[in-house]
């Protein structure tokens, strides 16, 4: 059927549960803290909230409604963290000679927990494993759980130094909450495509470090994208109200050789209330074949305004050349983001 008109508006993708989906980096200065470790566990942000994060979340970026897991109805151990994401997309579509249908789907449901003993800590992602058509007749029930993360993590005393080991994505790069994100889609940081790692990181008082090496996911249906084996370095290092990085990757697969060299800014104009946020990336492809070897540029630069406590509202642009040589190969995107936190650990996205 030949497609006229296709008109998918997102009204709302409503995140509920004890923690966002993914850390917003635009948080990083917005909040006063200069660190994304500072509100999550992991080091480079994401997953679960610890008790400074629950607090932000009711009070410094909603303003209602209490933060604590389950609403402050429930105590856990303190060797214990749970939550949840459970986000849903809500739109409309319409194709030639037909009514406009409305589209309504469940887009992520997962469960986190965190499990400490002194130093040493478990942590676990477990989900549904999402699908875009019908499974194979016959599929298991293990096709439809998957777990993107799960690793073990040992932090110092005084959280200068953290060791992993499992399934996850190293610190590398802006880390967007949006997975589609060129800055995630093109160098292999999208959905369930988290590889096996090993991640020392080391932090001081205004920087950190982090090397990495890592193995693609052998697991076939727990995750897509490239398997490819490597290691990542990324170096963070802050002035006041604004950072600078840089970071590398090493990748490869049985079809091709990446490396990868880039950086990355962030700063905070506090009286306007403004988070400008950038990445730029040159990457060298080469194949096992042998033919022309490739360097590829990525771009990002996202500007955002912190209405807090409530509401954010941004606007991106992205970049991706897969081949600088070749007229007509790039891709360009401009993205406008509205989030709403009407309360805590709800949030609502168009």
């Amino acid at each position: 059927m030949r497609l006229s008109l296709v008109a998918l508006v997102a009204l709302a993708v409503i995140s509920l549960g004890t923690t966002t989906a993914d850390a917003y980096p635009q948080f990083q200065f917005a909040l006063g803290s200069d660190r994304c470790s500072a509100c999550h566990f992991a080091p480079g942000g994401g997953g679960l909230l610890n008790d400074l994060g629950r607090d932000e979340a009711g009070e410094g970026i909603s303003g209602r409604g209490d933060g604590r897991f389950a609403y402050g109805g429930v105590t856990l151990p303190s060797w214990l963290a749970l939550g949840a994401d459970l986000r849903f997309a809500l739109g409309g579509k319409q194709l030639a000679d037909r009514d406009p249908t409305l589209l309504a789907f469940p887009m992520q449901a997962d469960t986190y927990s965190r499990a400490a003993f002194g130093p040493i800590s478990l942590n676990l992602i477990v989900g549904l494993n999402g699908a875009a058509r019908s499974r194979t007749p016959g599929a298991s029930a293990a096709t439809y759980v998957a777990s993107r993360q799960h690793y073990l993590m040992y932090e110092s005393g005084s959280g200068s130094v953290t060791v992993r080991a499992g399934r996850f994505f190293p610190v590398f790069g802006v880390r967007s909450q949006d997975h589609t994100a060129y800055a995630r889609r093109y160098l292999d940081q999208s959905t369930l495509e988290e590889p096996y790692a090993v991640e020392l990181g080391i932090a001081g008082k205004d920087w950190e470090g982090y090397l990495a090496g890592f193995l693609g996911n052998p697991i076939p249906y727990t995750g897509s994208g490239a398997k490819a084996n490597g290691a990542t370095a990324y170096y963070e290092r802050r002035f006041g109200a604004y950072l600078v990085a840089g970071n590398a990757r090493f990748a490869q697969t049985d079809d091709d050789r990446r490396v990868t060299a880039g950086a990355i800014g962030k700063y905070w104009f506090a009286k306007p209330g403004l988070i400008a946020i950038g990445e730029l990336d040159l990457q060298r492809q080469t194949f096992a074949t042998g033919g022309t070897t490739r360097l590829q540029l990525l771009g990002f630069a996202q500007l955002t305004k912190v209405i807090l406590p409530g509401y954010m509202i941004g606007a991106a642009l992205q970049r991706w050349d897969p081949d600088l040589s070749l007229r007509g190969s790039t891709r360009n995107a401009f993205q406008l983001d509205v989030q709403a936190f009407p309360w805590a650990h709800v949030e609502a996205t168009s």
